[in-house]
C-alpha cells in the first residue's frame, strides 16, 4: 500500500498509474508497487512490477523541479547522455513514470577493486556533459547571488541552528572575506554544463553495464571543476587522496586534449578544484544540517565528519584561508565535539584525522 501522506492523493496517484499503464494491458489487480529508497529531496519512488519494471515517482510540485527535470532529461537524452526516459508525467499532481535503471549506484556497485573502472567511465561521461553546447540551452547561470545563498545555508543551518555559534561581527567579517574569494574562483574558470549533483548516489550502473545519471534537475551553467569536485570529493564516499589528485590532473589533460579548455598550469587547475570544493562543502554542511533539523532525516548527520575533513584539507593547504582554518579549529571544532553523533562517527573513520 502506498502512503503519500494524504488518502485522496493516494487514490489519485493509483488511478493515474492505472490509466497510464492500461496501454500495456496490465490489469489493476495485478499491479504492485514496491517502495524504494528516497533521496535528500521530497520525492518518493516506487518500482512497478511491469515487464520491464518501471519507476513511479511522486514529486510534490511545490517542492520539486519537475518541469526542469523533464526538460533537462529531454536535452540530455537527445544529446546521447544516458538518462531515464520519461514515459508519463502529470505536472499538476507531481506524478511521473520513468525508466527503471535498477538499484546499482556507484556507491554500492561492488568491491573496492571495481571503483577505478567505474570512475574511468564517470570521467568519460563527464567529458561528454562538459562538451554539450550551452548556447541557447536556457539553463540558469550559476550567478553570484546563487553562490552566496548556498553558502549562507552554512551560516543559518550549520553554525546557528546545529552548533549555536554566535553571529559575531568578527565571524561575519571572516565569512564575508572567505565567500568573496570563493565567488571569484567560480568566475575565474571556464563555464560549462554543470549537472550539480554528479556523485556516487546519482551515477547508476544500468543492467546492460552502461553508466547513466539521475537527479539532474538543478543543472545549470557554471565552473568546470564543480562536477569534478562532486565526483571526487563525494560527501558519501571517501577516496584515496593520492588517487584523487592523480585523477584531477589526468582529467585536466583530457579537457585540454579535447579543446574544452586551453592549457592551464596544474596548480591553477587544482586551486580551481579545491576552492570550488570548499564552496560546495560549506553549502553541504548547511544542507545536511537542514535535512536533520527541518526534515528529520537524521542519517545525514553521519556524513558531516567527512565533509568537515574536505573543508579542512583546503583551508589547511592555502595560506589565504589561514584565518578561516584557525577559526574552524578554535570555534567550530569545540562545538562539533560536543555532539555525540559527530564523536561516534569520527571514531569510526578509517582513513585519516578530521582535525
Amino acid at each position: 500500500m502506498i502512503d503519500l501522506g494524504d488518502k485522496n492523493l493516494n487514490i489519485r496517484f493509483m488511478d493515474w498509474l492505472m490509466q497510464c499503464l492500461s496501454s500495456k494491458h496490465v490489469e489493476a489487480n495485478h499491479i504492485k508497487l514496491q517502495k524504494i529508497s528516497s533521496d535528500a529531496g521530497f520525492r518518493k519512488y516506487f518500482r512497478l512490477n511491469t515487464n520491464p519494471t518501471l519507476i513511479a515517482v511522486y514529486a510534490p510540485p511545490k517542492k520539486e523541479k519537475n518541469v526542469s527535470f523533464v526538460k533537462i532529461a529531454s536535452f540530455l537524452g537527445s544529446s546521447g547522455i544516458l538518462v531515464p526516459k520519461i514515459l508519463a508525467v502529470n505536472f499538476k499532481e507531481g506524478f511521473l513514470i520513468i525508466q527503471d535503471f535498477g538499484d546499482t549506484t556507484f556507491q554500492n556497485a561492488g568491491t573496492s577493486s571495481d571503483y577505478k573502472t567505474l570512475y574511468r567511465h564517470a570521467d568519460i561521461l563527464l567529458l561528454q556533459l562538459q562538451q554539450l553546447s550551452i548556447v541557447n540551452s536556457q539553463l540558469p547561470i550559476f550567478n553570484k547571488k546563487m553562490i552566496l545563498d548556498e553558502m549562507r545555508l552554512f551560516e543559518d543551518w550549520f553554525l546557528r541552528k546545529t552548533l549555536a555559534i554566535p553571529n559575531s561581527t568578527q565571524t561575519q567579517e571572516l565569512l564575508k572575506k572567505t565567500y568573496t574569494k570563493l565567488i571569484d574562483n567560480f568566475f575565474d574558470q571556464p563555464q560549462v554544463f554543470v549537472h550539480k549533483d554528479y556523485h556516487s548516489r546519482n551515477l547508476m550502473v544500468v543492467p546492460n553495464g552502461q553508466i547513466g545519471t539521475l537527479d539532474f534537475q538543478d543543472a545549470l551553467v557554471g565552473p568546470i571543476t564543480y562536477d569534478l569536485v562532486s565526483l571526487y570529493r563525494d560527501c558519501y564516499v571517501s577516496l584515496d587522496a593520492q588517487y584523487v589528485d592523480e585523477k584531477i590532473l589526468a582529467y585536466k589533460k583530457s579537457l585540454e586534449i579535447k579543446g574544452i579548455i586551453i592549457e592551464v598550469e596544474p596548480a591553477t587547475f587544482m586551486r580551481w578544484f579545491d576552492l570550488t570544493g570548499l564552496q560546495r562543502h560549506l553549502k553541504v554542511l548547511g544542507i545536511f544540517s537542514r535535512l536533520a533539523i527541518r526534515d528529520r532525516k537524521m542519517k545525514y548527520l553521519n556524513d558531516i565528519s567527512l565533509v568537515i575533513r574536505y573543508v579542512r584539507k583546503v583551508t589547511g593547504n592555502y595560506r589565504e584561508f589561514e584565518s578561516f582554518d584557525e577559526w574552524i579549529s578554535e570555534t567550530v571544532k569545540p562545538a562539533l565535539q560536543t555532539k555525540k553523533w559527530f564523536k561516534d562517527r569520527q571514531n569510526n573513520i578509517v582513513t585519516g584525522d578530521i582535525f
